[in-house]
């Protein structure tokens, strides 16, 4: 395990200097792939994996084809420490998909009460509607998350 954390370590470095220096990308699909073992960290709640890629400068906020980002691949799964660790290091809580969905709003689908909380307290506009004009309230209601709806409403109402 540790060897293959390496591997991924300098691959990881390689990939992110490279793009730093602005060089085309001759390996993407090296960047691919490397990103997969990223996202599948964030399905398994591997933390350890987590902090090398972020030691290493991946960036945080990659997306996969559907416009997943590691955190909210994090919260669908229901990885605490997984979606704490990424938020810790700057993963962008409001980033929206390819449909404009939201972590908060895959934690309200999958009943993560602790997880909608926790992204509750990031900076984010919790009225910002999807691509079917819904809200993170809105799912909430739609999908019998009550004490999700009754959070959002005192959010609002204290102006947070």
């Amino acid at each position: 395990m540790r060897l293959i954390l390496f591997a991924i370590v300098l691959l990881a470095q390689g990939l992110t200097l490279m793009a730093q220096a602005g060089e085309p990308e001759k390996n993407d699909s090296d960047f691919t792939e490397l990103s997969q073992y990223f996202f599948a960290a964030a399905r398994v709640g591997d933390t350890e994996v987590l902090r090398e890629f972020s030691q290493a400068g991946f960036p945080l906020d990659i997306r996969n084809p559907k416009g997943y980002t590691a955190l909210m691949i994090a919260t669908y799964h229901g990885n605490t420490g997984a979606v704490n660790y990424l938020l810790q290091k700057g993963a962008n809580a409001c980033a929206q998909d390819r449909r404009g969905n939201t972590a908060l709003m895959a934690a309200i689908f999958r009943g993560e009460f602790a997880l909608a909380r926790t992204l509750l307290k990031s900076d984010c506009d919790t009225q910002q509607v999807n691509k079917a004009g819904h809200t993170a309230e809105d799912f909430a209601r739609v999908f019998g998350r009550d004490q999700v709806v009754q959070l959002l409403r005192q959010q609002r109402s204290s102006g947070g």
